[in-house]
């Protein structure tokens, strides 16, 4: 395989467990889920919208939803807003923390006393309900996508030296349940919410940016 020599050649071997693609010549995808988004309706009238991952954009256009589309969104950071601006969205506040608690935390003051609709996914890690409900936040909350995960040969398993940028919480457990953890790898997350399930493996290298861009970067370091 031409690709794995050259990765070989260049003396790194990272794996981007994510469902997400990102191309460069160095990153090797490994995907353990896979989103499943569901069937729901969504109110006439919505106060805000809250956004804590681009899954959430992707299920209103799977129901087929039409929504007024200066209705103010909050997004946890760029690649979710970026997806919320793509759909049509105009009004859309991007959080300064990338993190679940902080960015609850965060957009809390600017909800006090306001109605918002937060799109998540069926298992969370986060408690930006209970954060935003406890300020005041007249919030609803609708389950609009779920990740799976997948069963995998042995064979896919990271060889020991290995890099791994993890995205999200299920894919850590995603990756655990497959392959379990080997001492060797050396581990770069976003998020300091993926971190923690992480923690009982390793120590991980956090990546204060919700970008896939910023994990590799780091990832590239000796």
């Amino acid at each position: 395989n031409l690709i794995e020599a050259n990765l070989n050649m260049e003396g790194v071997l990272i794996y981007l467990v994510s469902n997400t693609k990102f191309d460069h010549p160095q990153v090797r995808q490994l995907a353990v889920c896979e989103i499943k988004f569901l069937k729901f309706s969504l109110p006439a009238q919505i106060g805000a919208l809250i956004f804590t991952s681009k899954n959430a954009v992707a299920a209103i256009k799977f129901n087929e939803i039409s929504l007024d589309l200066d209705t103010p969104v909050y997004a946890i950071g760029e690649p979710c807003a970026a997806a919320a601006r793509e759909f049509g969205f105009r009004d859309i506040f991007v959080a300064r923390h990338g993190h679940g608690d902080e960015f609850a935390a965060e957009i809390a003051p600017l909800l006090q006393g306001r109605d918002a609709l937060y799109l998540r996914a069926r298992e969370t890690v986060s408690k930006l309900e209970q954060i935003l409900s406890s300020a005041g936040v007249r919030l609803q909350s609708v389950i609009a996508y779920e990740n799976c995960i997948l069963s995998l040969p042995a064979a896919a398993k990271p060889p020991q030296g290995s890099t791994l940028i993890f995205t999200s919480p299920k894919n850590v457990r995603g990756f655990t349940a497959n392959f379990g953890w080997d001492g060797g790898y050396r581990a770069v997350c976003i998020g300091r919410t993926t971190a923690s399930v992480l923690s009982e493996f390793c120590e991980p290298i956090i990546c204060e940016r919700m970008s896939i861009k910023s994990c590799v970067d780091l990832a590239l370091l000796p």
